[in-house]
């Protein structure tokens, strides 16, 4: 069974939008059709480049922190807080 924490089919998007260019990350979405949006870009890029390569770092970024454990394990769960 695959970890429910992977992001399945993690997609760049770079577009150019307001005179700018902008990326966004997209997965399926698990319920119904389409894509589910998980992160976009809060800078405007000057070219359609600097959006791709700062795009790839962040998608490198999500999918090596899918790849690890949790870090909400048992001891971090409200049952079993110490309060």
């Amino acid at each position: 069974m695959k970890d429910p924490r992977s992001l399945p089919d993690l997609t760049l998007h770079v577009f150019e939008q307001d005179g700018g260019w902008h990326w966004g990350l997209t997965i399926e979405r698990l319920h119904g059709v389409g894509k589910k949006v998980i992160a976009f870009s809060d800078t405007v890029f000057g070219s359609e480049a600097e959006a791709r390569a700062d795009g790839k770092m962040v998608r490198e970024h999500e999918d090596d922190a899918s790849q690890r454990p949790s870090a909400m394990g048992p001891s971090a769960s409200p049952e079993h807080s110490t309060k």
